[in-house]
Formats: C-alpha cells, structure tokens, sequence
C-alpha cells in the first residue's frame, strides 16, 4: 500500500475468504479491539501501574479502534454484516479531515475531523462472500497512509463463518455496548458498596438472523462458585436466574439483574450463562463478565460525567481557546454516584501538556486525599450536591499553560477527601479533557 502523504484520515473494510482453525468454537462472538484499547487494573496495582492508555506523537498511528460486536455472528452467504466503529485520537494533535486516496478496500468512510482523545462513531456495513464457509474482516484504519506512513501495518483481522443462504437462527450474548462500557455504568450503584447489593442493567444482544423466543433463561453469578460446576450442562440456575424477553435480530434489550451481593474486595465481578436451559442450542453461553469497583462504606461518592459518546468528560474551558500563560474559567459537571448527600469541598485543578498526559486519572487507596501538584485549587465551601444529582461547578482565574498547544485537564473534585464512602475506592476515574491553548 502506498505511503501517500496528505492531510486525511480513512477506514477501510476488506472482507475475504478464508479457512479458520478447526479449534475454533462454531460461534465465537467477535468485535474488533486494537491497541490501545483501556484496561482496568488487577487487583494490586498501584497508581502508577494503572496508567495502560498514553497518548502518541505522529511518529506512530495516533488513531485507536474498538467496536461493538460484528453481526450476525454468522452472516448468510452473500448478504451483509454491520457493526460500530469507535475511532479515538490518541495523539497530541489533531487528525485533519480529508478525502479518500490511495488503495481503497470493498468498503470506504471518510473520517471527520478528530481533536486530540476525541471519538467518533462509524456505522459500517459490508458485503460477505457468496460462498458458505471460513472468511476474514480485514479493517485498515488510515488505509491511504495519510496520517502515519506505514499504517498499512496496522491492520485488524478477524475470522468468521459465511453460512448458507436461509440459514436461520438466533444467538443471544452480553452487548458489547458503545464507548460508556469503559466505566461500568451499567451497576446500580455504580461503585457497590463491600457485602452489600447492587443491581447490573445487562444488555442483551441477538447476534444471529432469527428472533429468539422468549422465556430463555440467563443464569447469574456474582461470585466464583461457578467454577465448582459444569456450566456446560442444562440445569444450572445461578445464584440469580432471569428470564429473557424476545429479541429481534441485531437487536439489544436491557435487562435489569437484582439482588446481586458485592464482593468483600476492592473489586466485585459478575458472570453471565445465557440461555442456561438450552432453548436455543445444546448447551448454554458462557457470555463473559462485568467488574466494579466498590466502596469500603456506604455515602457520597463525588466524581464527573463523561460525554455521549466520548472518553472525556463534562468539563468546559472558557474561552474555548484560551491564551497561553493567561487565565481561564473552567466549568465542570459533578455528579453525586453515592446514596447520601455529600459536600464538594476543595475542587484540585491538573494540567499537562497532552504528550505527558494521564488521561485515566486514578486517585488510588486514598491518594485522592490531599493530592499535591494541582495548577490550582479552588474551596466550594458549603456547596452539596444531593445523591444521584448533579451540578456544573464554575471555577476561575485557573491558569493557562505557559505554552500554546494543547494540554490535558483533569478536576478531581473533594480532593480533601470529607465524604467518607471516597477514601477506600481502589480508584475512581476523575473527569478530564483535552483544550487547546493558542499564542498571546
């Protein structure tokens, strides 16, 4: 592929034919991740070790790629396969705009304009091969080389199966769902309290070609005790057992799991068996699972809210683009995620400039308490926001970087730590955004 320097950014899809491994299960759930993708931290991490997500210079492939689950799992010979594409910039500066050149695949889309940790949604379709058998997704991002010459490298691939042409049937599995699923907001509370219970909001997706009935069964455990029975078999209920509607092709019901009981820990995990009384096929689906962090006490839990769509938060600088070395006003949205009233406190403002930037910003076993370095530190006094509320905190006078380009903004708001539930979280992401500081 041709190294064409320009001022674009370009998706290409490749779909062809090819033999997959004979161990491979006959369905096998399947999206495309790729590098740069966010994962939590284990159990023992430290602050430091959690940073997995570092932001890259146009010395390499600044864009990263996930996406929601390719269906149907398998498409019949001929027809059509769609799914979400979730293009990040993970560089320090913008992604320009273009228009397509260079190679182009079975399938090309333009990419917009993409500012520094910005995301946007591609809704992609493709054609399958005609003839039933193993086959490949090919997806090039930048496939013209316009943003980083040897993105042709790059490429992400995926095996699949192309069935027969009237091949009906439904496949029911855990949504891999839009760009949010990074913070676990599908628990109610979101942070579970230790030994407490919680609710999970599952999102159920149908993967195959065919409605499925309703009244399959989904069978839940919210600790490891399935691992002392042979999930494989037709007759196991789970510590929590729920009973699944009918869902239509490509579609997602959410539904809401009760009575699960948090885990002792700093983190809590559920597992997901769906269609546990083998309605559907032979035996049930092992659909994966969720983990959260929890809390070591009940109370206020103040943190932000992040944009639709987007890593980054509610967080707004006013100007837009400030002047370097100059001031600012920052507004930024906390949200209450606990089950009490509790006070703001002391609000800390970080900068950086983007290429040091920590995004995922984990105040981690307390070091959220009395965190030094901040750019500035602002006292809302007797500010409360009630549990499960919000409210926009304006801040001035913040200093801008002494250089223009662009930085990276983090608010962690109680920084001195009054509300209680804050002080034993393992870690709790804090808003953050990108802004660009222009020259005097």
């Amino acid at each position: 592929m041709a190294a064409v320097r320009a001022l674009a950014a370009l998706l290409v899809l490749v779909a062809v034919g090819a033999a997959l491994a004979d161990d491979e299960p006959r369905m096998k759930p399947a999206r495309i991740v790729s590098r740069f993708e966010q994962q939590k931290p284990g159990p023992g991490a430290t602050q430091q070790s959690t940073k997995q997500f570092s932001v890259q210079s146009f010395t390499e492939l600044p864009l990263s790629l996930s996406s929601d689950w390719i269906r149907p799992i398998e498409p019949e010979a001929g027809k059509k396969q769609q799914a979400t594409f979730y293009i990040t910039n993970a560089g320090e500066q913008p992604v320009p705009a273009g228009t397509i050149c260079g190679e182009r695949g079975d399938v090309d889309y333009k990419l917009p304009e993409l500012l520094p940790l910005e995301t946007k949604a591609i809704k992609a379709s493709w054609k399958v091969p005609d003839t039933p058998g193993g086959a490949v997704l090919t997806v090039f991002i930048d496939s013209a080389c316009t943003v980083f010459n040897q993105s042709d490298s790059e490429r992400q691939t995926l095996g699949y199966t192309v069935v027969p042409t009237g091949t009906k049937y439904a496949f029911l599995y855990r949504n891999r769902g839009d760009i949010d699923e990074y913070w676990d907001y599908s628990f109610e509370p979101q942070y579970p309290v230790r030994k407490g219970t919680f609710q999970a909001n599952v999102g159920v997706v149908n993967l195959g070609t065919a409605p499925s009935e309703a009244g399959v069964m989904m069978a839940v455990y919210y600790d490891d005790s399935y691992r002392k029975i042979n999930t494989t078999e037709c007759t196991h209920a789970g510590q929590v057992s729920v009973e699944l509607p009918k869902i239509a092709p490509g579609k997602v019901k959410v539904v809401p799991v009760e009575g699960l009981k948090a885990a002792d820990d700093y983190f809590t995990t559920v597992a997901f068996f769906i269609d546990a009384t083998c309605k559907l096929a032979a035996e049930p689906v092992n659909a994966g699972s969720w983990t959260a962090t929890t809390t070591k006490t009940a109370g206020a839990l103040l943190g932000g809210v992040q944009a639709k769509g987007q890593l980054t938060f509610t967080v707004k600088t006013s100007p837009k683009k400030p002047k370097a070395n100059d001031t600012m006003t920052v507004k930024v949205k906390i949200t209450n995620l606990g089950d009490a009233d509790g006070s703001v406190g002391r609000v800390n403002i970080y900068t950086s400039p983007v290429a040091s930037f920590d995004p995922y910003f984990f105040p981690a076993f307390g070091l959220r308490c009395d965190l030094t370095d901040f750019t500035y530190s602002f006292n809302t006094t007797d500010l409360v926001i009630k549990a499960g509320k919000s409210k926009t905190v304006k801040i001035t006078d913040v200093p801008v970087p002494a250089k223009a380009g662009w930085s990276g903004l983090v608010v962690v708001p109680d920084a001195g730590c009054t509300n209680a539930a804050e002080t034993g979280l393992f870690y709790q992401i804090m808003p953050f955004i990108t802004f660009e500081a222009v020259a005097p």
